[in-house]
């Protein structure tokens, strides 16, 4: 992707175009909101050069949509022979204002969506204090072990399945020294700055003595964790696995 000197996203003018008529293309098909917040960054550091029109910032937001309709016979000179049309330009403002909410919104609810694995030292700061604002699923784990190495597989796919928990995993001597290797893998669940439940094993993320996608997120909405399942929802998704 194209970028400038600063790290700007460089939009091409067809896709500006498209964008003014409601399509998302191109750059802003996966940067909207990036894209959107450095033309609110431009507006605002351009805002103390240039004495405020709005007259002519909406003239200029309609020709550039396709114009206004007018009186081709009027000898009036800058905007004054354009057709207002007040209603439609603050409407499409409240849309562009609405999308730029919402999208800031999901950002800010969405804004996990990769299991991260951290060093232990960072478990205050990454785990406890996090958890005040989002639930916190901490996995305890030893490379190369293969119960751990399986519940961390699936844990990758829910953490990208739901973006507003926070996934990490831990070597366990760096997190807890002292814990028993015999515990592993071990999930802790934080909220609201304290530890909810503690996880020990597969057999509790197991149905059937099968872990799987469905088991793992059946744990986790019992816990809390996620919203809740229902119970001929998690059996049909453990037969289908199998």
């Amino acid at each position: 992707m194209e970028r400038t000197a600063d790290q700007r996203i460089r939009t091409t003018e067809w896709e500006d175009v498209q964008y003014r008529y409601g399509n998302r293309v191109g750059k802003y098909k996966a940067h909207e909101l990036e894209i959107l917040a450095q033309q609110i960054a431009d507006t605002s550091q351009n805002t103390c050069l240039t004495a405020y029109d709005p007259q002519a910032e909406k003239v200029a937001a309609k020709l550039e949509r396709g114009g206004y309709a007018y009186d081709k016979g009027g000898e009036a000179e800058g905007t004054s022979f354009i057709v207002d049309s007040d209603d439609e330009d603050e409407a499409l403002a409240a849309i562009r204002r609405r999308r730029l909410m919402e999208l800031q919104r999901q950002k800010a609810v969405e804004r996990f969506g990769v299991l991260r694995h951290i060093p232990g030292a960072d478990y205050v700061a990454e785990v406890t204090e996090a958890s005040s604002s989002c639930w916190v699923v901490a996995a305890l784990i030893k490379p190369g072990h293969s119960d751990c190495e399986a519940l961390l597989t699936v844990l990758r796919t829910v953490a990208q399945r739901h973006r507003s928990v926070k996934f990490v995993s831990m070597v366990y001597t760096e997190a807890i020294p002292n814990f028993p290797a015999g515990l592993l893998p071990c999930a802790l669940l934080y909220k609201d700055k304290e530890l909810k439940r503690q996880i020990t094993g597969l057999a509790d993320w197991q149905a059937r003595k099968k872990l799987s996608l469905a088991t793992v997120e059946q744990m986790l909405s019992l816990n809390g964790v996620l919203p809740p399942i229902e119970d001929d929802g998690i059996e049909e998704a453990v037969e289908k696995d199998e």
